[in-house]
């Protein structure tokens, strides 16, 4: 009876792109960090290397992807961003723009005897 292994299926992964990836890794070192990746149970930074390699980046340990699947998911993610997705942050006139309101507290007499 031969073994049971599972295949992996092209919509195991999911791809989400932004700075989530600081949670798995350490400074880039050589690497061009991208966003998350799951595969399966699997999560941890996506990144690519100067040889156009995909990794899979979890504190020190690497593992290596298959290149087209995971240039596959990140055009569908592309996709699914928009243009009005990424998130910026604000500037020096935003930021200072805020709106503080200070409410005064409420005095109560107290009665003494």
């Amino acid at each position: 009876m031969k073994p049971f292994t599972k295949r992996r299926t092209s919509n195991d992964i999911q791809i989400v792109l932004g700075d989530g990836w600081k949670r798995f890794a350490f400074a880039p070192e050589g690497l061009d960090y991208l966003g998350t990746i799951q595969r399966g149970m699997e999560i941890g930074a996506l990144a690519k290397d100067v040889a156009g390699d995909y990794w899979q980046v979890n504190g020190d340990v690497r593992q290596a992807l298959n290149a087209s699947r995971v240039a596959a998911h990140l055009r569908k993610a592309l996709a699914q961003r928009g243009p009005h997705a990424a998130g910026r942050s604000a500037t020096g006139v935003a930021r200072a723009a805020v709106v503080v309101l200070i409410k005064p507290r409420r005095r109560v007499p107290i009665a003494q005897v």
